[in-house]
């Protein structure tokens, strides 16, 4: 049985040595061995005439390839349903592209948060848009501030802002009325 190095076996397929050795590593070569760092990788004919006929990494890959495509579609899949279950409608192709990009486990984080906001999501696509550029996690789920305070909490100046925080000082009312027994 015939034994190549990995220079013959690079000038006997036409590609580089580098590609040979990174293709020993990733284990293409299942017969191949190495007695010690001075001699290098030997390659058995066996391999050799294996991959001439495309029978042996050509299909691993191939099928490595449909696996990644099956899996990218079945995650798509899941994004679509997803979406569909918290909103009860279809994604534009916009956001189902971004739901896309951005992977399975931060979509679904993302819809777990619209699913327990305390008031109905208007806008799914601005609140996705939002949740992923904020970066919203289930953690910190946003508060709704009132229309009253959210409409003028940029208007306060410094004054109106303590007058508003001393009246909520003293909303607070004991049930027992302070009796001073010193002016007594």
């Amino acid at each position: 049985m015939n034994m190549y190095t990995v220079k013959e076996l690079s000038l006997a397929l036409q590609k580089h040595e580098e590609t040979i050795k990174r293709w020993l590593r990733s284990g293409k070569f299942p017969n191949a061995f190495r007695n010690s760092d001075k001699e290098g990788w030997r390659i058995p004919e066996s391999d050799l005439v294996r991959i001439k006929q495309g029978t042996g990494f050509v299909k691993e890959d191939s099928q490595q390839n449909q696996q990644v495509i099956r899996d990218e579609v079945e995650e798509s899949e899941l994004v679509k349903l997803a979406y569909e279950v918290v909103t009860l409608t279809s994604p534009t192709q916009e956001i189902f592209t971004l739901l896309s990009v951005v992977g399975i486990k931060r979509t679904l984080e993302i819809l777990l948060i619209m699913q327990q906001s305390a008031t109905k999501v208007k806008n799914p696509d601005g609140f996705i848009k939002k949740a992923i550029r904020e970066n919203w996690s289930p953690t910190t789920v946003p508060v709704k501030l009132s229309k009253k305070q959210s409409k003028h909490i940029y208007d306060f100046n410094q004054l109106d802002y303590e007058a508003k925080a001393n009246k909520e000082q003293h909303e607070y009312q004991p049930k027992i009325p302070f009796f001073n027994w010193l002016e007594e």
